[in-house]
């Protein structure tokens, strides 16, 4: 497979990559000149790129004019994620972007145990980006999801009822009495998932008054940093994509 380095500015011709790029190129993928790389530029647009100069510190790249590429899903899903602990956020930005979520909302919940505020926050959510630009990366996007800043619960469920219609509004229920295969699919979808604890009942109250229902997704309850693939890969199999 050829390697492929996301570059917000791709453009034809030559181009000067920055040094972490370029150490991953000559340093851990062991490229020398002469060998081809794929830029993209996470807005949907990518590049065949030739390496004319294998510089551990500054490589020197020749780009062919950037072509646009789709392999975005048709829908254009929202996963409102409920901010959870350890590396389980990684792991929910990782596989949201290689299955094609649009934008990943993360939410401070009341159950959270994770608390993320001010330079913290700042912090963790460029940490996030770079997963989700290497994730794109290693799977073949070229545009990247949004990860919007981090809102309550109540912020972003008024957000997505705002959002433009047709859309479905899922809040993952494991007691619900829809399941993933019989619900509502629209154009433009939003999955509410819980922390480690759950939503609380207020929550799930405030949650269901914007337009969000219940949907289960099967007979076992899956773990929050699992929901959000589970949910995903359903969808991309309902439209046809797997």
């Amino acid at each position: 497979m050829t390697p492929r380095l996301y570059l917000p500015e791709l453009q034809a011709g030559r181009i000067r990559l920055g040094k972490e790029q370029s150490h991953h190129l000559v340093r851990v993928l062991r490229l020398a000149s002469g060998a081809f790389v794929i830029g993209f530029n996470g807005q949907g647009q990518e590049a065949s790129m030739q390496l004319l100069a294998a510089d551990a510190q500054a490589c020197l790249v020749e780009a062919e004019p950037p072509q646009t590429i789709n392999r975005e899903s048709p829908l254009r899903t929202v996963v409102l994620q409920a901010l959870c602990t350890g590396d389980k956020m990684d792991w929910v930005v990782q596989k949201s972007s290689e299955l094609g979520a649009s934008e990943i909302w993360p939410i401070q919940a009341e159950r959270s145990v994770l608390r993320l505020t001010g330079s913290r926050a700042a912090t963790r959510l460029e940490h996030w980006r770079k997963i989700a630009e290497s994730a794109a990366s290693q799977c073949g996007r070229n545009r990247l999801p949004r990860l919007a800043p981090i809102r309550t619960l109540q912020e972003a469920v008024l957000q997505f009822e705002a959002e433009p219609q047709p859309k479905s509004a899922w809040l993952l229920d494991p007691f619900a009495d829809q399941s993933l295969s019989s619900a509502a699919m629209r154009p433009h979808m939003g999955i509410l998932i819980g922390p480690e604890a759950g939503f609380s009942d207020e929550e799930e109250a405030l949650a269901r008054a914007h337009g969000f229902e219940g949907v289960r997704s099967g007979p076992r309850i899956l773990r929050t940093e699992t929901a959000a693939a589970a949910v995903l890969a359903s969808l991309a199999c309902r439209c046809g994509e797997f």
